[in-house]
């Protein structure tokens, strides 16, 4: 294979790999106590963390925002109940790891 042919392929396998999806990772997800749930996301390589939560039927209230943060907090000042709770990492804008898990929603920690 002549120098240049070379060259065009190793580019071609650049670009390749730029484009290919990231791995899945895992993030632990901790959210056993009420009102605040921790993410563990040791060994994942990412540069934005970003959380989402289904309210459900509860008045849950966020009293910070919690994007590129370990821990979030929350709080149900009149409609305690049960919330789902997401966070994802991602790198690039794409995501490569995620977790899930229901967290007790209180007016007052438990």
């Amino acid at each position: 294979m002549n120098k240049l042919a070379f060259a065009i392929l190793a580019t071609a396998m650049a670009g390749a790999a730029a484009l290919a999806p990231a791995r899945a990772q895992s993030i632990a997800l901790d959210c056993s106590g009420s009102n605040l749930c921790v993410a563990d996301v040791s060994g994942i390589t990412y540069d934005t963390l970003s959380w989402s939560f289904d309210k459900r039927s509860t008045d849950a209230l966020f009293p910070r925002n919690c994007t590129n943060r370990l821990t979030c907090s929350f709080y149900c000042p009149r409609r305690a109940g049960l919330i789902t709770a997401t966070v994802y990492a991602s790198l690039n804008q794409q995501v490569v790891a995620s977790a899930t898990s229901q967290a007790l929603c209180t007016a007052e920690p438990l």
